[in-house]
């Protein structure tokens, strides 16, 4: 990594299941540069190879940490304490020089939720190689669901397709969990060009998706009554029949709900955090 002055700097980090991407900024808000690495959630690679990916995607910026660098990293699967920690040390220890900075860790969805609505009330699906439902009201309690709540695995999400689709024989089978999920974009173009079981395929997991949404908003919404639901990760990002098949089943579900994009981007959020 390159040096830099003693002037503030602020790293945000969003680490998914396929992707981790890094911005760095200056205190007045200018852009130091990006990085992308591969995946960083621990608990498919394990805490040593997540911090490995954290770091390539820092090292990207291409800016070097000093006593005044802060770095807010939302990270998939960093859920407890014990998680956070045992992220820690692995960065620490990769990076002793991280130890003088500041390093606030935290989950991805908290930085996703930052991203759309500012500190301010809302919830927000997120679709990618994994999916969950995450909401905080305007006191700070938060409100979140997974594939947990239904006990399977990640329902709507970017695996969850790829899986149904390979057991469907729609496409080939492979191993690796992001390989799995890297089909759903392939399923996604099958399904547009009519193809049957892909069309049933994007239904499906569409439906299960929002089910997720309800779980949380059947909560949330007692507290606040009128939420605001944002889209992100891959899946839901993009302008495809999936996402306007999972808008449907929101709208069918969740009746009235106002459906918004992001206002920026999780790691950006993520260094606006960093800045506090």
């Amino acid at each position: 990594m390159n040096p830099t002055t003693s002037a503030n700097l602020y790293i945000g980090v969003d680490g998914g299941g396929t992707r981790t991407r890094a911005t760095a900024m200056d205190e007045n808000g200018n852009v130091l540069g990006s990085g992308v690495s591969s995946g960083s959630n621990p608990n498919n690679i394990g805490f040593s190879k997540a911090a490995n990916s954290i770091l390539d995607a820092i090292e990207g910026t291409q800016v070097s940490f000093n006593e005044n660098t802060t770095l807010c990293l939302g990270i998939a699967g960093v859920a407890s304490e014990e998680d956070r920690e045992a992220l820690r040390y692995e960065l620490i220890s990769a990076i002793p020089a991280l130890e003088s900075a500041r390093l606030i860790l935290t989950h991805d969805l908290a930085i996703a939720h930052h991203a759309a609505f500012q500190g301010a009330p809302g919830m927000i699906l997120i679709g990618g190689t994994g999916s969950a439902c995450y909401a905080r009201d305007a006191n700070g309690k938060s409100f979140r669901a997974s594939g947990r709540n239904f006990h399977y695995d990640d329902p709507g999400s970017g695996y969850a397709i790829g899986r149904r689709a390979i057991d469907n024989k729609l496409l080939l089978s492979t191993d690796a969990r992001e390989s799995i999920a890297a089909l759903a974009p392939r399923v996604i173009e099958l399904a547009s060009e009519g193809d049957l079981k892909a069309l049933d395929i994007l239904r499906i997991e569409a439906e299960h998706i929002a089910k997720l949404a309800r779980l949380v908003f059947l909560e949330f919404s007692k507290s606040e009554p009128n939420p605001k639901l944002a889209l992100s990760g891959g899946i839901l990002k993009a302008d495809t029949l999936y996402r306007a098949s999972v808008i449907f089943e929101l709208q069918r579900a969740l009746p009235g709900i106002e459906i918004i994009d992001p206002q920026t981007t999780p790691e950006r959020a993520a260094v606006e955090l960093a800045k506090g």
